[in-house]
């Protein structure tokens, strides 16, 4: 191995690999389709062998490079891939600065669970003589003492490629720590003398094997135990964030008589049909409940609005039950097992064996849930008003078995929840963290991922703005993945002037209101996409919101971006 201090000669690179070709060789062979690339002068070496592989014939052996005009942008959209196929993707940014502009993406990924390898160029560490030297002021600019430390804590794992390690062994162990419990992004430095190094050809090892232990199963003393608690239980309820495996959910539920409420879910953990669910909300069932199980769940309620009673027994099982990426998490368990979910409910529904024949204890909370929403759908339509209830009950007109839903409309999250009919799964993904944005590049993220599903993205007015509209449609254009987005207009930041309100409910604000929640003057927020040839469309009323639907999903049919802005009427 060398690092050269010169071009390689023709002859020397015919027989030499360099360290960034073996990265891009490396990401493919472990299942990377993707790199959403933001470049900079720190990738040239990447840049380099990338145009070799294509020269050569070998354009199979890297993954296809997106370009992404922001990083924010790029990460979600990888975020959005992964949490549709499960395999991390891969994101290039530029040194410190791109590493910055990752900023609340990373968050959401972490939160989520989402593995992603992110890779970034550093500032070259030489002043001149070798082949990537610095060669420009800004690159005494980017040399920062602590790149990683930017987002050190919301990865799984950081480290830096120094030369003459294999950078395939690098790939590996970054995909390995992404994807372990609990999994998430991890973040890879290099500056550009390192990814020049140089590799003999007949030296280069065979690649290893990206290995996991999996999920850890429980064991007979963990399962006889819990079987104890279930078969003693007469109204048990399960609490989950949605990565359990629905299926051994709803085997497990059936069997114990088990309500299901999701909280604070990235995905869809139980048929939303299903006379079981009990909604997203568990605080209505902590009155009732005699044994809470929490099944994969991050936050599993918020004290403030209820909690379980001292008499209740709560059972955790999770693959990481002690929550290491929270600070703090407070919630009283009285027993915690490390297992996957999904596999324990199999092994307490072998245990059990039909002996738990106790009916469904919270039949009637269930009906009445399924009677509210029924009734306040109602009323706002009686009361002509656009809300985003009845919003939701129109975009649920052009949702199918296949679609994809994305959404990201904070005050509108429950509505969207309780009214539209989509499959377990992948069919409504949320971002897990407090990242705003996220679901514009999300959303195209998961049309490259399923190119024959619908992707609609639902975002409210304030989130698309930080979508980076105009970039995440262009990005929808030029990677040929055309999605639908629909914006719920409220004018402006509504959680923030609900969370003023909720602190200080007699306070000036009930009676003055909250003049910096608005946008003033209105946005044309249709007006970023017109970047591409996008199909747009705005309602007002509920006729023509469907309408307008019908002719953007022609449109994204078609192969055409769309967007629909919707402008809501309060609630009555």
């Amino acid at each position: 191995m060398d690092v050269p201090r010169e071009p390689p000669a023709e002859s020397a690179e015919s027989s030499t690999t360099s360290a960034a070709e073996r990265l891009l060789r490396a990401w493919r062979e472990h299942g990377v389709e993707y790199v959403f690339a933001n470049l900079g002068t720190d990738h040239a070496p990447l840049l380099e062998a990338m145009a070799r592989l294509r020269s050569a014939g070998e354009s199979d052996a890297m993954p296809s490079v997106v370009v992404c005009p922001h990083e924010f942008v790029a990460m979600s959209a990888a975020h959005g891939y992964t949490a549709v196929t499960g395999t991390p993707q891969v994101v290039l940014v530029h040194v410190d600065v791109g590493t910055q502009n990752l900023g609340a993406a990373m968050h959401n990924a972490h939160r989520a669970n989402v593995p992603v390898f992110v890779a970034a160029g550093l500032a070259p560490v030489t002043d001149s003589g070798y082949l990537g030297s610095r060669n420009h002021f800004v690159h005494y600019h980017q040399d920062v003492f602590d790149q990683p430390g930017i987002v050190r804590e919301y990865c799984r794992w950081t480290d830096e490629y120094r030369p003459p390690a294999d950078p395939a062994d690098l790939v590996a162990r970054g995909l390995e720590r992404a994807q372990d419990a609990p999994a998430g992004p991890v973040y890879v430095t290099a500056t550009r003398e390192a990814l020049e190094a140089r590799f003999d050809d007949g030296e280069l090892d065979e690649l290893r094997d990206v290995t996991s232990a999996g999920e850890p199963g429980p064991s007979a003393e963990s399962v006889a135990k819990l079987a104890d608690a279930v078969s003693a239980a007469e109204a048990p309820v399960v609490i989950t964030g949605g990565t359990c495996d629905p299926e051994r959910l709803v085997t497990f539920a059936e069997a114990t008589g088990a309500g299901v409420v999701e909280h604070a879910s990235t995905r869809v953990g139980f048929p939303r049909d299903h006379p079981q669910h009990l909604g997203f909300d568990p605080a209505p069932t902590f009155e009732r409940a005699d044994l809470v199980v929490l099944a994969s769940v991050e936050v599993p309620w918020i004290p403030s609005r209820g909690e379980p009673t001292p008499e209740t027994t709560v059972v955790q099982i999770d693959p990481e039950p002690t929550k290491r990426t929270f600070p703090v998490w407070n919630f009283a368990v009285d027993e915690r097992v490390a297992a996957d979910p999904g596999e324990t409910f199999d092994r307490l529904v072998e245990a059990l064996d039909g002996e738990q024949a106790a009916g469904f204890a919270f039949a009637e909370l269930a009906e009445q849930r399924r009677a509210e929403r029924a009734a306040t759908l109602e009323s706002h339509r009686d009361a002509g008003a656009l809300t985003p209830e009845v919003a939701t009950d129109v975009v649920n007109g052009v949702v199918d078995e296949s679609t994809i839903v994305v959404e990201d409309a904070v005050t509108a999250m429950g509505a969207l929840r309780e009214h539209l009919d989509v499959p377990v799964g992948d069919g409504m993904l949320s971002k897990g963290g407090a990242g705003l944005g996220w679901a514009g590049g999300a959303a195209v993220g998961a049309k490259l991922a399923r190119p024959d599903a619908r992707v609609v993205s639902i975002v409210g007015d304030g989130s698309y703005l930080f979508t980076h509209p105009a970039i995440s449609a262009w990005l929808s254009a030029a990677v040929g993945a055309p999605t639908l987005t629909v914006i719920y207009d409220n004018g402006g930041w509504n959680a923030v002037e609900r969370a003023t309100l909720s602190q200080y409910p007699e306070g000036v604000v009930e009676n003055d209101g909250l003049p910096e929640r608005t946008f003033d003057p209105a946005p044309a927020l249709t007006a970023p996409a017109g970047i591409v040839d996008a199909h747009t469309a705005v309602a007002e009323n509920e006729a023509a919101l469907a309408a307008c639907l019908d002719d953007a999903v022609a449109a994204v049919d078609d192969g055409s971006p769309a967007v629909v802005h919707v402008r809501l009427d309060e609630r009555p």
